[in-house]
């Protein structure tokens, strides 16, 4: 085996580590796991800049947005005079804390507030973004295959999240949710974020059933009609289309149980949006017909209908009152410190002093993902926040096309939506601060953005393929065509 493959082999399995690991272990929010993740994130960036070819599908926008959201944190490390860090909005009590403390004002000192928790940020970067690069460096087989690994994941999260559920309080598999309330939620410490996981998996899922359903060729099945599409349960497609199908009720059902308000709502769009994307491609060109579309709304519709009670019964949330306080307070601090922010991973340590005195609890997220990033960075992250927004609409112009898709496409328009349903899960949450929610978001986003020619190929091929036995048919002589005896020609005058 040559160095090369070697190289690609071992980036390629130390991903699927990262992607199976991440969850394990409260999504990756303790110490040591953190660590583990931070190391083998390190030793894959040391693969793919070994062999910078790797990251040649990498368009430069994309390497340019990820150098940025890097450089975000190592800019807060930088030390700067204090003269000058004291003119700096947000900086003008250090004058007093080096006075009481006796220090120097000559010293040099770093732009973030708490250097540590900055350096800290740094390196838990490090997975989610070596996991978007080295997407980009794998073949399509081996992206479906970490495909195939999230729905294994999300399936041994969705059981035991459901066996938790059914044990209840004080079961061995029981995780205490913080708000006192009997929810799933899996490996994970907060039901909300197990939410935050399956919902991107949920159209995942879907988009894998809907290519299997939709590639198959009917015409080949014996039997004319309905009797054909029925047949089709029987074949090794209809098993993996009832395989997927399974996964998605039971992502759903998960969903259920873990009681996260957002993260019901979350699905009920998201089935719209994969009803909007694939519901007229069932069976390539709809070989299911009017037929085949109507059931798939009827379907669709009574999965919402069945939702919106048990959203309704979970109206109570005991954080609302909580993360609107929360919003206003942080909102102050966010400006006070703007344009520079306090640093990258400082609101824990910054935030009390802007804590509400009513509000009696230890607060170490905003609860809105975009709000924190802010506050932190400034109008550095509101910049990063915003040509991330844009990257990933431009992206859509890519994935869409028009005509027959094929799989590899399917899963990424399903990637797509399940990007935007945690997009708008972290308004009300933190999920992004999760090291497995972060990692598997940027696996998809690699998937998403990732530059697909599937469909051209198959076509080049198949002109190949035309133009190769055109050449292999032997050209017959034609035979010569005998004249009529009483046929006279003007030759023969």
């Amino acid at each position: 085996m040559s160095d090369t493959s070697r190289q690609d082999r071992s980036i390629y399995w130390l991903l699927l580590f990262m992607l199976f690991f991440a969850p394990l272990f409260r999504a990756g929010n303790l110490p040591l796991p953190l660590l583990i993740l931070e190391l083998t994130a390190l030793a894959v960036a040391m693969l793919l800049f070994l062999r910078p070819e790797n990251l040649s599908s990498l368009k430069t926008g994309y390497l340019v947005l990820v150098a940025a959201v890097f450089m975000l944190p190592v800019s807060g490390l930088l030390a700067l005079p204090m003269d000058m860090l004291l003119a700096l909005p947000g900086r003008d009590f250090l004058q007093q804390v080096y006075q009481a403390a006796g220090l120097s004002l000559e010293q040099w000192r770093s732009v973030s507030l708490v250097p540590h928790a900055t350096e800290g940020a740094l390196w838990s970067l490090l997975p989610p973004i070596v996991v978007f690069m080295a997407v980009s460096s794998l073949s399509r087989d081996q992206v479906m295959k970490a495909v195939y690994l999230m729905l294994g994941m999300a399936v041994f999260q969705s059981v035991l999240s459901l066996m938790q559920y059914g044990g209840g309080m004080g079961d061995m598999l029981y995780v205490p949710n913080e708000y006192g309330i009997k929810a799933a939620a899996g490996t994970y410490l907060n039901k909300d974020h197990l939410a935050g996981f399956l919902e991107m998996v949920f159209p995942v899922a879907l988009a894998l059933l809907a290519a299997t359903v939709g590639q198959h060729r009917f015409d080949r099945l014996p039997g004319s009609g309905w009797r054909r599409r029925v047949s089709f349960l029987h074949t090794l497609k209809g098993h993996q289309a009832t395989l997927y199908a399974m996964t998605g009720v039971l992502v759903l059902l998960a969903l259920v149980f873990t009681r996260s308000r957002a993260g019901i709502a979350l699905a009920m769009i998201g089935l719209l949006l994969v009803l909007i994307a694939f519901g007229r491609r069932l069976g390539g060109s709809n070989v299911y017909g009017t037929y085949g579309t109507l059931l798939a709304v009827i379907m669709v519709l009574t999965a919402e209908i069945g939702l919106a009670p048990i959203l309704d019964r979970f109206s109570q949330d005991p954080m609302e009152d909580m993360r609107w306080q929360i919003y206003e307070s942080s909102l102050k601090g966010a400006l006070d410190n703007f344009p520079l922010g306090s640093g990258a991973g400082t609101y824990p340590d910054i935030y009390p002093s802007y804590q509400p005195a009513g509000l009696d609890a230890f607060v170490n997220h905003v609860h809105n993902d975009y709000l924190e990033w802010i506050f932190e960075g400034g109008i550095f992250s509101l910049i990063l926040i915003l040509a991330g927004l844009y990257l990933y609409v431009r992206g859509w112009k890519a994935v869409w096309l028009k005509g027959r898709w094929r799989t590899f496409r399917y899963v990424q328009v399903g990637a797509g939506i399940g990007l935007l349903l945690i997009l708008l899960h972290t308004l009300v949450d933190f999920n992004l601060h999760k090291p497995a929610n972060a990692i598997w978001f940027a696996f998809l986003l690699g998937l998403f953005l990732r530059e697909n020619t599937e469909e051209q190929e198959l076509r080049e091929k198949t002109r190949r393929h035309v133009r190769t036995r055109r050449m292999k048919t032997p050209v017959l002589p034609v035979p010569a065509v005998n004249k009529p005896r009483n046929e006279v020609s003007m030759n023969d005058w």
